[in-house]
């Protein structure tokens, strides 16, 4: 098996959930993007973040996505997941093998 077969079979795995990805649409003359179907494995832990000599804790979302699933996200997508939308914001990475991406998104 290779490493992508392995990536792909956690996804598909209890780790990964269903989630649908709909791509951001600018309009006409573009044709609206069709949702995708796509696997994802989320990551809604709170974050720590230090200002000065104080630590805030705030609720985050974050998913890894295939790349495989999902080729260019982009800030404005949204991901649903178990009937909750978040907006992707940032700017997307992909891990040292460059078969996920990590994405961070808001409550949308």
């Amino acid at each position: 098996m290779t490493f992508a077969a392995d990536a792909s079979a956690i996804f598909d795995g209890p780790l990964g959930v269903d989630a649908t990805y709909t791509p951001a649409w600018a309009g006409p003359p573009d044709p609206e993007p069709e949702d995708l179907a796509i696997r994802v494995m989320p990551d809604l832990s709170d974050s720590q973040d230090g200002f000065g000599a104080g630590t805030f804790v705030s609720a985050s979302a974050g998913f890894w996505v295939l790349v495989s699933d999902v080729a260019a996200p982009v800030a404005g997508d949204t991901i649903t997941v178990d009937g909750a939308t978040y907006t992707v914001q940032g700017e997307p990475v992909r891990d040292e093998r460059r078969l996920k991406w990590r994405i961070e998104a808001r409550p949308a």
